[in-house]
């Protein structure tokens, strides 16, 4: 079963702007990481949720590291809470 890293942030500035940055910034960055399955981000007042599937735990802790630092960097975000886990139930659409 795939590893998920689901990261809660605060945030301050354009909701939509922080998305595009991130879609430009951090998924390239993720999709070059090994294991990589999906990302997505959710947006919710002045709160961003960030989540993402990989193959492995160490490939999500070590995504989580990359995100840590791309953030650092490049985003007025704080870290409200962050998991790392095996998902218990996971299903994706068949195309």
């Amino acid at each position: 079963m795939p590893y998920g890293r689901c990261v809660i942030y605060s945030f301050r500035g354009d909701g939509q702007e922080l998305i595009e940055k991130a879609r430009e910034g951090m998924l390239p960055i993720f999709k070059q990481q090994s294991g990589f399955l999906a990302y997505c981000v959710m947006l919710q007042g002045d709160r961003v949720i960030s989540m993402s599937a990989w193959n492995s735990e160490g490939d999500a802790k070590g995504a989580d590291e990359a995100a840590k630092d791309w953030v650092a960097k490049n985003a007025d975000m704080t870290v409200l809470d962050s998991f790392i886990g095996d998902y218990a139930w996971l299903e994706f659409a068949q195309r």
